[in-house]
């Protein structure tokens, strides 16, 4: 019997490879394979807060900036829903991240193509098909099979990004930020509880403890960072979130590129501006309402967590430096969440085909402008792994439909999606008239 080759088989269902998916979906000439080792999509559950909303508008889904008119848009699931009047009276730019998690399950149902409940085990590239070899397991049955593509996309997303004192330490009151409801019944049986991180996730979770601690509860939240910095949203900020910042930064030195990156929290890893306002009114009337408890409260800057202990009556020892006093001190508390953000891991399934991959220097993918990564024609493609050559949108929800267009345009070999150019007033690069 023939065997199938896919087109493309896109390993891991996230936004990123599942709005290629939706894209890919209504291209008549394209078959193609997409699996994920989960059971089903579900974004992020353990920070599936009731109140808390995307960092990007609803019109940047999974499809429309690439293709207005599909059937996948966040519009036309509120229009299934019956809900369309209802989001247009509500007039939220932001969705809540439950409604975006039920948008791509929505999508998802709809999808021939994808398949959960599949592991990748092992990929290899086959000379005498000209094809790459995918290693598939049925988590359910054990079962394994071979399924075969031209291209490859690999979407596995990031892990946590767990401090090294903590790695050791295995403790169901010291966990990641990403577990956070998991966890959330036993935590408020603690009588103190300390928050670690600066971003969005860290200031959700504050503000979340903040509305269910007890009256003797202490809640300490404890950063790094100079500040808690807001997201920027200016309007000549937001121009740098186009195609036209991303080709400006590929461009740049590599040198150039890291000390860019350096300086620009503010534009990916920072909090919503009416969060942190959201934050200080509770804290403002809780200081009117309830001032014993207030005291109970403590947010401090600039403090950098070195070493984690756990200690003989089963707490935790937190050793802190200041940064700016730099001075070390040390946080006794019942509870650490780490909400220390998330990095790349290159998947154990791409050693077989380790020499069909660019790497650079450092032993990360060498990502080229159009998100290949393969030695031979335009074969492997990357999502989300290109900070360090396409700059902080590479994580943007909202860029995502642009980077799986220039993916499908590369595979096609062709221009089947239109992306808008020269969208910015400003212009990123030298001045074209002097």
């Amino acid at each position: 019997m023939l065997q199938i080759i896919y087109d493309i088989i896109g390993i891991g269902i996230g936004p990123f490879n599942l709005g290629l998916a939706a894209l890919a979906d209504e291209i008549p000439s394209l078959n193609c394979l997409f699996v994920d080792q989960n059971t089903d999509f579900d974004w992020h559950p353990g920070l599936m807060l009731n109140n808390a909303r995307l960092q990007v508008p609803f019109y940047a889904d999974l499809v429309t900036l690439a293709n207005p008119c599909s059937k996948y848009s966040y519009l036309a699931f509120l229009k299934s829903k019956q809900r369309l009047f209802r989001f247009a009276i509500h007039e939220h730019y932001f969705p809540t991240r439950k409604e975006y998690n039920a948008y791509c399950r929505w999508v998802a149902s709809q999808l021939p193509s994808l398949q959960f409940g599949k592991t990748c085990t092992g990929i290899f590239y086959s000379e005498k098909r000209q094809c790459y070899g995918v290693q598939l397991r049925d988590n359910l049955t054990r079962n394994t099979g071979c399924y075969w593509a031209k291209h490859i996309v690999i979407g596995t997303g990031t892990v946590p990004s767990i401090p090294v004192g903590a790695k050791s330490i295995e403790h169901p009151l010291l966990f990641h930020s990403g577990t956070y409801l998991k966890h959330k019944e036993e935590l408020l049986l603690q009588n103190d509880i300390t928050v670690i991180g600066s971003g969005q996730s860290a200031a959700e979770i504050f503000n979340d403890l903040l509305d269910c601690n007890k009256a003797d509860t202490k809640l300490n939240w404890f950063t790094r960072s100079e500040r808690f910095f807001p997201m920027e949203y200016s309007k000549l900020t937001l121009e740098m979130t186009s195609p036209d910042y991303i080709d400006y930064f590929f461009g740049l030195s590599e040198r150039q590129k890291m000390a860019t990156l350096k300086n620009q929290p503010v534009l990916y890893r920072a909090i919503n501006f009416s969060l942190i306002n959201e934050i200080y009114d509770k804290l403002y009337l809780k200081d009117l309402d309830e001032p014993a408890q207030s005291k109970n409260i403590g947010i401090y800057t600039s403090c950098e967590l070195q070493k984690i202990f756990l200690t003989d009556d089963k707490r935790f020892d937190l050793q802190f430096m200041h940064k700016g006093k730099e001075s070390t001190f040390n946080q006794s508390t019942g509870a650490v969440i780490l909400a220390t953000g998330y990095k790349n891991m290159i998947p154990d399934f791409v050693n077989g085909i380790h020499d069909c991959i660019l790497w650079d220097a450092k032993g990360f993918y060498d990502v080229q402008k159009d998100y290949n990564v393969g030695v031979k024609d335009k074969t492997i493609f990357v999502q989300n792994s290109d900070l360090h050559t396409h700059g902080f949108n590479s994580a943007d929800l909202g860029m995502g439909p642009y980077r799986n267009a220039v993916i499908l345009n590369s595979i096609l070999k062709k221009e089947y999606f239109t992306m808008e150019k020269n969208i910015a007033f400003q212009q990123f690069g030298l001045p074209s008239i002097l």
